[in-house]
C-alpha cells in the first residue's frame, strides 16, 4: 500500500483535496494510505523517518514554503513523487529546477486530477518494477527505481545504486534492451542513465544526483540528439 501526503497550511482546502485526490485514486486502483499536514516544519520532521510514495505539496506556505521542502526532499534516500499545488500560476515557473512530477492548480483541480492519477500510477507500478542480475553465484533482483546509471568497464558493467555499487560480467547492448523504454536512456556508448534520477542537460553531459552530490555524465555525439528527444518528451508527460 502506498504512503500519500497532502501538505497545505488552509485546512479547509487540504481536506477539499484529501476527499478529492482519495476518490480519484480510488478510481484508478492506487491503493493508498493518507496523511494530511498542516504545516510544513511537521512535514520535514516527519520526512526524516517515514517513506512517502506520493506528495501533493503547497507552494506558498508559512514558515518553509514548498519549494524549500522540495529542496530538503531531495536530500531523502527515499524516492518520493512530488506534485506541486498552487492558486498563483506564475509561482509554477519557479520551481522547475526541483524537477517536480506534475502540477495542480487549485482553481482547476477537478479537470487536472484525472490525468495525473493516470501518470502517477504508472510511475508508481515502473518504480515496483525489477532487474533480475547475476552476480557471481547469486540471482539478485533489484528495483529500477534503486539503479541510478550503468556505466561500462571493459567486459563487465559497473550499477551504481543508491546505496551500494557491484560489477557485472554483462554486455552494455543486452542490458540497454532490456531497460529500453522503461525510463532509461543509453547517453554514450560506456553509459545507461536512470531518467528519475537526472538534474540538468547540457549538451555535452548530464548531471544525475547521488547521495550528497550530483555527478557529471558525458553525452556521446552519435547520442545527443536522441538523449535530447527523450528528454523533452520526459518533460511533456
Amino acid at each position: 500500500m502506498y504512503h500519500i501526503v497532502i501538505c497545505d497550511d488552509e485546512k479547509e482546502i487540504l481536506n477539499d483535496l484529501y476527499k478529492k485526490i482519495q476518490d480519484c485514486f480510488n478510481k484508478n486502483a492506487i491503493q493508498a494510505e493518507y496523511t494530511c499536514i498542516d504545516d510544513a516544519r511537521n512535514l520535514m520532521a516527519r520526512m526524516q523517518h517515514e517513506s512517502i510514495d506520493v506528495l501533493f505539496l503547497d507552494i506558498d506556505m508559512p514558515y518553509h514554503n514548498g519549494m524549500e521542502v522540495a529542496g530538503y526532499m531531495s536530500s531523502q534516500e527515499h524516492k518520493t513523487i512530488l506534485i506541486f499545488v498552487t492558486s498563483h500560476d506564475a509561482l509554477v515557473y519557479q520551481t522547475f529546477a526541483y524537477r517536480p512530477f506534475g502540477f495542480i492548480r487549485k482553481t482547476h483541480i477537478d479537470e487536472e486530477l484525472d490525468e495525473l492519477a493516470v501518470r502517477i500510477r504508472k510511475e508508481l507500478l515502473e518504480n515496483q518494477q525489477e532487474l533480475m542480475i547475476q552476480k557471481g553465484q547469486e540471482l539478485c533482483r533489484l528495483l529500477f527505481s534503486d539503479l541510478i546509471y550503468i556505466e561500462a568497464e571493459g567486459n563487465y558493467l559497473v550499477l551504481q545504486l543508491k546505496n551500494d555499487k557491484f560489477r557485472i560480467r554483462e554486455t552494455m547492448t543486452n542490458m540497454e534492451s532490456r531497460l529500453c523504454g522503461k525510463g532509461f536512456i543509453r547517453c554514450h556508448k560506456g553509459y545507461l542513465v536512470n531518467t528519475r534520477y537526472i538534474e540538468k542537460y547540457k549538451s555535452a553531459e548530464i548531471l544525475v544526483k547521488l547521495r550528497d552530490e550530483s555527478m557529471a555524465i558525458p553525452v556521446g555525439r552519435s547520442y545527443e540528439k536522441d538523449v535530447r528527444k527523450q528528454i523533452f518528451a520526459m518533460l511533456r508527460d
